[in-house]
């Protein structure tokens, strides 16, 4: 058995393409947020984890960030409940589980034999992928880049968009987070006499390239402005050089998953997010 926790992200990155390189969506997100936290380390009070574990030829990979839940990717269950047992022997807080429902499911029970805590999912999600964009109707306004003068509407809508989606919010606080991505010129938003629809958009080296949040307050939706910005924003990725676009949605919204199916996007496969409650 080896179990390995790496502090190089990018030495991460590479140990994890055993488990990554099963699936597309996995493979573009590990580098991506492997990426992100070269460019933008956490601060000190922003703990973090990366970890490698192998028993038996079965392998699994575990990434936290702050107090988020653990991210399995399609670790192999009987590698993933090598890691559950590790976290347990440190007293290491874990509040969620994310994941291939085998790998969440095998770490949730040695979880509930060590701790106690029970299991709640909390979403379904699909991840999809994109290589050519459809023609979608553009709607009234335009699609911009956001700037700094944009940086107090992001704040309350990725709050907003995380308490809709029952996500975390981010563990550096919205602002930081917000103020990093500005930097890194990641928003784009659809302007109709004022701002109406945003999103975030990432690309990395080796042509990963992810799209998400995509966020449309309630006054504003059904008229098409989260269409035609998540093609935009996916017509940029490939002329700058992404060879597949991927985003996630949550499997019990219809109208999410019917939006991105016009734009071209097509399912890649499916996980799920299990809290680690008490009883």
């Amino acid at each position: 058995m080896s179990v390995v926790f790496h502090a190089d992200p990018t030495a991460f990155a590479q140990a994890a393409r055993p488990v990554a390189s099963r699936s597309p969506c996995s493979e573009a997100f590990v580098a991506i947020w492997c990426a992100g936290l070269v460019r933008h380390p956490p601060g000190r009070d922003v703990p973090w984890l990366l970890m490698t574990a192998e028993t038996g030829g079965a392998r699994a990979i575990a990434m936290q960030l702050g107090g988020h839940p653990l991210l399995l990717e399609h670790s192999d269950p009987a590698a993933a409940r090598v890691i559950a047992h590790v976290l347990a022997d440190a007293g290491h807080p874990v509040p969620g589980v994310d994941g291939s429902e085998a790998a969440c499911a095998a770490f949730a029970q040695v979880w509930h034999e060590r701790t106690g805590r029970v299991t709640h999912e909390r979403v379904r999600l699909r991840h999809h992928v994109l290589d050519a964009v459809s023609d979608v109707r553009a709607p009234s306004g335009s699609a911009r880049q956001a700037g700094e003068a944009d940086a107090d509407w992001l704040v309350r809508a990725n709050d907003a968009f995380a308490d809709e989606a029952k996500v975390p919010r981010a563990p550096q606080g919205t602002a930081r987070m917000v103020r990093e991505r500005l930097a890194d010129t990641r928003y784009r938003v659809w302007d109709d006499q004022g701002i109406v629809s945003f999103l975030g958009a990432n690309l990395v080296d080796g042509g990963y390239a992810r799209i998400g949040p995509v966020y449309t307050p309630p006054e504003h939706r059904g008229r098409g402005y989260a269409t035609a910005l998540v093609a935009f924003a996916s017509r940029e990725l490939i002329a700058r050089g992404a060879t597949r676009v991927f985003l996630t949605t949550d499997l019990a919204n219809p109208v999410s998953n019917a939006i991105y199916a016009r734009v071209g996007f097509r399912p890649v496969d499916d996980t799920v997010a299990f809290d680690l409650v008490a009883p």
